[in-house]
């Protein structure tokens, strides 16, 4: 393979803000979803130990536009992480004051 035909541009970064409090995470990205919809989208969430990871595929079982989503949530993950990487998700993250939206629709 030729490498002088690629130049890398910037490395990937990564930045994670944390939030040790104790919250419910899964109950918050259910909460979250169901605000969402997704659309031919079904997502799987589960616990993970360290970054925020989203994997996404299609399911070309199911239809055309059929996909599915596994989104990891780590313990220490911020609640407008959560939001934000869920609008990313769904597509939604123009929506002006969408990850507001997720966060004042928590369950008390």
């Amino acid at each position: 393979m030729d490498e002088k035909r690629f130049e890398i541009v910037e490395r990937q970064r990564e930045f994670e803000a944390r939030d040790e409090r104790p919250f419910d995470r899964m109950r918050f990205a259910m909460r979250a979803l169901d605000i969402l919809r997704p659309r031919n989208l079904k997502v799987v969430l589960y616990e993970r130990a360290h970054d925020f990871q989203v994997e996404r595929g299609r399911d070309f079982g199911k239809g055309p536009d059929a996909e599915w989503a596994l989104v990891g949530i780590p313990r220490h993950a911020t609640r407008e992480h959560i939001a934000w990487g869920l609008a990313q998700l769904v597509g939604a993250e123009d929506v002006p004051f969408v990850v507001d939206l997720l966060l004042r629709a928590e369950p008390s």
